[in-house]
């Protein structure tokens, strides 16, 4: 059983990631999506970037829950060994080319021309760079935030 304390600074860890994450993956997908990609027959809208977002929020936090179930639930309150890290960036590189493989053959979107593939793919290499540097980045980020806000929740004596 997690003490309550602990079961508290990952909840607030959660909310920062989840928080921290979204504009991250909403950035990039703007950035992304017009040049790169091509979703049906209609050009990207603000609902389907709000999508795609909360997609991107929901793998990150299943990386959460992947490295949770290596190297325990508190594992982002503890310091990250190399153990820690090469689980988050196997997560990411999984669950990228999982999703990709899967919407490309399911027809939700297709590339453009343009769009960088990863060496005898079919999978654009930019959803996967998404992942592997919005994941690390936003663990670290939401790891500093939640500290300082756990900080200034304490009582002061």
């Amino acid at each position: 059983m997690i003490p309550l304390a602990i079961r508290q600074q990952l909840v607030v860890f959660l909310l920062v990631l989840a928080l921290i994450s979204f504009p991250l993956h909403w950035a990039w997908e703007w950035v992304q999506c017009q040049p790169y990609f091509v979703h049906g027959a209609t050009a990207a809208t603000p609902l389907s970037m709000l999508m795609a977002t909360l997609g991107d929020v929901v793998l990150t936090l299943l990386a959460y829950c992947g490295v949770a179930a290596i190297h325990g639930a508190a594992w982002p309150l503890r310091p990250w060994s190399a153990g820690v890290w090469l689980a988050l960036m196997s997560l990411a590189l999984l669950l990228s080319l999982g999703v990709e493989a899967y919407a490309l053959h399911s027809g939700r979107w297709a590339y453009t021309g343009i769009a960088p593939r990863l060496p005898g793919t079919s999978i654009s290499a930019l959803p996967v760079a998404q992942l592997l540097i919005l994941f690390p980045l936003s663990f670290i980020l939401a790891r500093w935030l939640a500290r300082r806000v756990s900080q200034t929740s304490q009582p002061r004596r």
